[in-house]
């Protein structure tokens, strides 16, 4: 019961700060106006929308990418309702993955395009400065849910099974009594 109490409060409120974030940067920085700096040279807030997906790929693909989306959150709510005993890791990892979800499935439902405005840039080893694609929070929480989910699968889910087969065989005792005999002897087996 806490697990899905932690999964939905995760993708309503990562889903909501998102929504929240993409309104508030929109409506401060006109369609037209250059990028708001926030650290000369390496992170700024600018304006985009998205008609693809990451990257921009697949941008002629618009009514595509639209039924990914809508068809995503209930395949990540089952997904993660059909896990008996799900551990931390996979309730956290679920709950970011479906809040960006939602708010990007929100975008191409309302506006037929995903709202980017966080901006970054980098330099290349070249030494000239290049700009990582606009993204927004949502983009980040599925990012993040997906590595750890991925780190969690790769590495910590494999050491326990290894574990598990590793762990000693107890061999049962023969029952003793009546049907049983006299039960498992001492120094025998």
């Amino acid at each position: 019961m806490r697990h899905a109490a932690v999964f939905c409060a995760l993708a309503f409120l990562g889903a909501a700060l998102d929504l929240l974030t993409k309104h508030l940067a929109f409506h401060h920085i006109g369609p037209y106006e250059p990028e708001v700096r926030v650290v000369e040279g390496y992170f700024s807030f600018g304006r985009t929308l998205n008609e693809g997906v990451v990257f921009g790929l697949g941008q002629k693909a618009r009514t595509l990418w639209l039924v990914v989306s809508i068809a995503a959150v209930p395949a990540i709510v089952a997904i993660f309702f059909s896990v008996r005993k799900p551990r931390w890791i996979l309730t956290i990892c679920l709950g970011l993955i479906l809040a960006g979800t939602i708010g990007n499935m929100y975008d191409r439902v309302a506006l037929g395009a995903v709202r980017d405005f966080i901006k970054f840039y980098y330099v290349r080893s070249d030494h000239t400065q290049a700009v990582w694609p606009l993204f927004n929070l949502a983009d980040s929480c599925i990012c993040v849910g997906v590595f750890l989910l991925t780190v969690e699968m790769l590495f910590f889910d494999e050491k326990k099974k290894k574990k598990e087969d590793e762990a000693p065989r107890v061999q049962a005792a023969a029952p003793a009594g009546p049907l049983g005999g006299p039960g498992a002897v001492p120094g025998k087996e």
